[in-house]
């Protein structure tokens, strides 16, 4: 059908070529007999060679028609060519999309397609390989969950079936160890009444071990990740570890190690551990056992609840079948104990008299003890606590039995404590002398009070056996005695301050007023003390800001600050001073009694702080204008684009102008790009970087043809020439760390060198990190050894790549919820987390994150990150 349109369609291209042709004739014919027509002789040849003779034109219109012909006949001949190229077109169309349907077919029958090149080349195939790659990361994700699923099924199975802890613990292990790739494994269960870890299981190489084991809290490894409540997962293995030895492998010594703590309700259970022959396990196996560890905690406790219960159960019967032994026993001597009762009777009548008069009487002396304002205490020979009294409770907040269980040192310091131990030997040396000690004690409601302890050795005495203590609260005393010491400490500052401090009553009755009050008043303070401030005659200006400072503070009761200007005369002139006061309202039980102003000569710091503000504008002025010459030099964001379209430069300066830029240039055979990371930032960095930005520039003009270590070569030769650090005895160290890369127009390789500063290539979701040399352009050089040259990277580039180079203040800024450093670890976390992702849309990633990561933090040095897809 396509081979008759075609056809249909050339007879009608010729038909229509010899009509045009014919059209053309005729046209042609019409115009020669209108030339050979005259009125006196009608249609003539003789008149038509004659027109012919006279006008040559009239040759160029004879053969119109051949031109139309021509021209007609070259038309089609283009037609055809464009149409021929549009069918080759839609060919390579066709078979584009029969490749993309058919990857989408075999993506969607859950496979895993190779990618064609040419399918690369369309929108449509990159989001087909980008669904490609979220799909890949999506079934990752799937596997390990399932993978966890089936494991916790697994140990699920194993709890049910068991109910004895060593044989639990042995099931758990040897199931563990399979499916997590272990060679050995203990359970270490955890004894709260020793403090202790002890062995219960192990198991090396799936067999089972008998090793008894017992670890202290902190002791070993076991111990630490018990004191800890952590996981910990050591490479570096201890050199007392224990290795068991295996027929197959030998005496080899694993070379990584898990211990998970075993917790529930916030409570240690137990530990397990696993020894693996590799280096690194996967973080998903941590977690897996992190997961676990919980489960089987809960199961650990269950059971050993069980096992009280069932202990406590057995001695119940024990007790029970003693007691119906001794019930027969009782039933026997009922009756002889029936006939003393009645003369038991008696005698208890008269003994219950007497311990009911005991009994009141140790009330009395109880309730004499508790509300006394002393504390009375017995330590023994060992400075051990034997007896408090109850008193303690109301001074100190803590019961006799909290003091007794070793509250009476432990909340005294270390200082004091010594000097109390110091007493106790003191008195041992010396019985008949007394020791008076005063120190401070941490109430249990978190409050310090001051005690005094008289102290005595009375080890002797039959009735107290030790050193007695009588300890009397004296924190009022020394509230009181800091008060009084602060108050005269207060009145000597006020009367040596330069500040003006009053006093002065809501009333507007004048209290107290400083010596400095002389300078705005012309009044000794004396002379206005305990008078209103209208009967004073002080400068008008400072009543009126008194009198209305007192009436705003007396409505509204808070702290204020004002800044007032005062009229003076010093000496023959007229002047001002600038006073800040602070208004400060003073409450006696909640009710407003006073008002103190301190007020504080600012009119120096203003004068200065006029002159510093015109300082800071005219600074700023001239960083500004520095700012604009930098931003003038530095390469268009459309030139970098019109050369890499699918690019990002990522450029935020810390102050105004940066020492960190980015650098461009086009040469005929290639394009020149680098991130440029000078020492220092703001000024100073600024002015390192012109001189990189116009040597290079300089360098890559001259000679075209360098290679990129050539360049960093021959720019670091320059850098050191031109801050004269050829010279001996050089004045700066300055230099600069770059990533510079050379990319050949054909855009199938480029080099990379690297100055401190490395290169990362992003591949199909895999990175390549390519470092550079360790050492940096410019900066002093060691004479005595040699300086090697940089080194020049090639990589081969394919489509779809990713290239990022950066300067170290992307990654030394600090920030995060634990303040740590941005680090280049999280930058190649990023790119392998999102490969699919276009360089537009890690533009947009790395702002946000990097913006985010500072949160509340101070940008710390200048930023600057440069991404190209190619």
């Amino acid at each position: 059908m396509t081979k008759e349109k075609e056809r249909y369609r050339a007879i009608l291209t010729n038909r229509n070529i010899g009509l045009f042709t014919l059209a053309g004739f005729l046209v042609v014919l019409t115009g020669l007999m209108g030339f050979a027509y005259t009125e006196e002789t009608g249609f003539s040849l003789s008149r038509l060679v004659e027109v012919h003779r006279l006008n040559s034109g009239v040759f160029i219109f004879d053969g119109l028609p051949l031109y139309i012909f021509l021209i007609l006949l070259l038309a089609r001949r283009n037609m055809n060519i464009l149409t021929d190229q549009y069918k080759r077109k839609l060919a390579v169309t066709e078979k584009i999309l029969k490749q993309n349907s058919d990857f989408a077919n075999t993506l969607s029958e859950g496979e895993d397609p190779d990618t064609p090149p040419e399918m690369l080349e369309t929108e449509l195939g990159k989001a087909l390989k980008l669904i490609h790659l979220n799909i890949n990361s999506n079934r990752k994700k799937e596997r390990e969950i399932t993978w966890i699923t089936e494991g916790k099924e697994m140990i699920f199975r194993v709890l049910r079936l068991h109910d004895e802890l060593n044989e639990l613990s042995y099931q758990i292990l040897r199931s563990l160890s399979r499916y997590i790739n272990a060679v050995q494994g203990a359970v270490y269960l955890y004894e709260e009444e020793s403090e202790s870890l002890r062995n219960i299981s192990v198991l090396a190489y799936n067999r089972r071990k008998y090793i008894d084991q017992t670890f202290r809290i902190g002791e070993g490894l076991a111990g630490q990740c018990a004191y800890e409540m952590d996981y910990i997962h050591r490479t570096e293995i201890p050199d007392d570890y224990v290795t068991i030895t295996s027929g197959i492998l030998g005496d080899q010594k694993p070379k990584s190690i898990l211990l998970v703590p075993l917790i529930t309700n916030e409570q240690l259970q137990g530990i397990i551990e696993f020894a693996f022959l590799e280096t690194r396990i996967p973080k998903l196996t941590i977690q897996f056992m992190l997961e676990l560890g919980e489960i089987i905690a809960r199961t650990f406790f269950n059971l050993r609840v069980n096992e009280k219960t069932r202990k406590l159960l057995d001695e119940s019967r024990e007790m029970t079948a003693e007691l119906q032994k001794n019930e027969q026993i009782l039933q026997e001597n009922a009756v002889e104990m029936k006939a003393t009762q009645e003369q038991l009777r008696t005698a208890n009548i008269e003994l219950q008299k007497r311990i009911e008069q005991e009994r009141m009487a140790q009330d009395r002396l109880h309730w004499l003890l508790k509300n006394a304002s002393e504390i009375i205490s017995i330590y023994d020979d060992s400075f051990r606590l034997t007896y408090i009294s109850p008193s303690a409770e109301h001074i100190l907040g803590y019961t006799t039995e909290e003091m007794m269980k070793g509250k009476d040192f432990e909340r005294i310091d270390q200082k004091n404590g010594a000097a109390i131990r110091k007493a106790f030997d003191h008195l041992t040396q010396s019985p008949d002398q007394t020791v008076r000690i005063e120190y401070s004690f941490l109430r249990k409601d978190g409050q310090r009070v001051f005690l005094n302890s008289i102290i005595r050795n009375l080890l002797n005495d039959p009735s107290i056996g030790g050193f007695l203590f009588n300890t009397r609260d004296i924190t009022e005393s020394k509230l009181m005695e800091k008060e009084q010491r602060l108050k005269s400490r207060m009145q000597s500052l006020s009367e040596n301050s330069l500040d003006l401090i009053m006093r002065i009553s809501s009333s507007g009755i004048i209290h107290y007023a400083n010596p400095v009050v002389e300078d705005y008043s012309e009044i000794t303070p004396s002379a206005m003390l305990n008078k209103p401030i209208g009967d004073v005659p002080m400068n008008k200006n400072l009543a009126e800001i008194l009198n209305n400072t007192l009436h705003k503070v007396s409505n509204n009761p808070v702290k204020l600050n004002i800044e007032e200007s005062l009229p003076v005369t010093l000496g023959e002139k007229e002047g001002e001073r600038v006073l800040n006061i602070n208004v400060i309202p003073e409450f006696q039980e909640r009710e407003l009694e006073t008002i103190l102003f301190v007020g504080h000569d600012v009119t120096e710091a203003k004068r200065i702080e006029k002159e510093i503000r015109i300082t800071n504008r005219k600074m700023q002025d001239s960083i500004n204008y520095a700012e604009r010459i930098q931003s003038s030099l530095l390469p268009s964001a459309l030139a970098v684009k019109r050369a890499f379209p699918q690019s990002f430069v990522f450029y935020q300066p810390r102050d105004v102008i940066s020492g960190d830029i980015p650098w461009f240039r086009e040469t005929p055979d290639a394009w020149f790009i680098a991130a440029i990371d000078c020492t220092g930032h703001g000024v100073p960095g600024a002015l390192l970087s012109f001189i990189g930005f116009f040597l290079l520039n300089n360098i890559t003009a001259l000679q075209t043809g360098r290679s990129a270590g050539e360049i960093a070569d021959e720019l670091n030769r320059e850098v050191r020439r031109t801050l004269k650090q050829d010279l001996k005895d050089p004045e700066t160290r300055d230099g600069m760390d770059i990533a510079l890369c050379k990319i050949y127009k054909d855009k199938e390789r480029l080099e990379f060198v690297g100055a401190h500063r490395p290169m990362y290539l992003l591949r199909e979701g895999e990175i390549s990190v390519y470092k550079g040399d360790r050492k940096a352009v410019g900066g002093l050089f060691n004479p005595r050894k040699p300086e090697k040259d940089f080194t020049t990277i090639e990589v081969n580039l394919r489509k779809g790549d990713k290239l990022f180079i950066f300067s170290d203040g992307l990654t030394d800024q600090l920030g995060g919820p634990e303040g740590m450093k941005y680090s280049p670890a999280r930058i190649r976390s990023i790119l392998l987390e999102n490969p699919g992702l276009t360089i537009n849309q890690f533009n947009d990633y790395f702002r946000k994150d990097f913006n985010n990561w500072l949160e509340d933090e101070k940008q710390i040095d200048d930023v600057l990150l440069i991404g190209i897809e190619f």
